[in-house]
């Protein structure tokens, strides 16, 4: 049920009644889900150029104002889509607080710590790939993109280095961390298994092998 407050609790106030309603907060998070959907699935089918605001709005069966009025612009709105990828919801949890991120540190073993590691790599990879390439489409014309693409890659080269640091409980060597951050890049993921038809699964044998060898190398 809605609350009623009387607007003259509020300085200025004419003495009308406002209502502050549940079901309209309610509303607007399920509005813009909707949009966040159905922008995640048109800019990863055709990129920053082939979509436009208005076929994101057809898309959500929203208007181009509700679009706006939620995200403010197409290069927002693609931020916003990327940002949920990365975590795999709206929910305003950091992915370092996610059991699937505290999992790499928690292993019994240096096997099981590169399996989770390797396991949330391929994840993030396969939900954010397309949507990185938009990213980096829109950057070469768009001033907001070209700050979230190479804001993308430091957080990218961050996240591999903590990774790093809770596979072998110190902190990696930083020819290590090189060698991680390109293996483990979104564009080597769309090259095997978009390009090479290769299914996530063998990426992510493939990606434990590769962060093994690594780590493994004496330094």
């Amino acid at each position: 049920m809605a609350t009623v407050e009387p607007d003259s609790a509020v300085p200025g106030g004419s003495g009308t009644r406002r209502y502050r309603s549940p079901l309209r907060r309610m509303q607007a998070a399920q509005t813009r889900a909707v949009v966040l959907e159905a922008a995640t699935r048109l800019f990863a089918e055709r990129g920053w150029a082939g979509t436009g605001v208005r076929d994101i709005a057809r898309a959500a069966e929203v208007s181009v104002e509700t679009v706006y009025a939620t995200f403010g612009s197409k290069a927002d709105l693609l931020k916003a889509a990327l940002e949920v990828a990365i975590v795999g919801d709206d929910a305003q949890v950091p992915l370092a607080d996610r059991p699937v991120y505290t999992a790499i540190g928690t292993g019994r073993t240096t096997g099981d710590r590169i399996e989770s590691g390797a396991r949330l790599i391929a994840t993030i990879n396969e939900r954010t790939h397309r949507l990185a390439v938009a990213i980096r489409q829109g950057a070469t014309t768009d001033t907001t993109l070209a700050a979230v693409a190479a804001d993308l890659e430091g957080q990218r080269r961050r996240a591999v280095a903590d990774v790093a640091d809770l596979i072998v409980g110190r902190h990696a060597d930083p020819g290590q961390v090189d060698e991680l951050w390109v293996q483990a890049h979104d564009q080597v993921y769309a090259l095997l298994v978009d390009e090479c038809g290769w299914s996530r699964l063998r990426y992510e044998s493939w990606l434990i092998d590769r962060i093994e060898e690594i780590l493994d190398r004496p330094v």
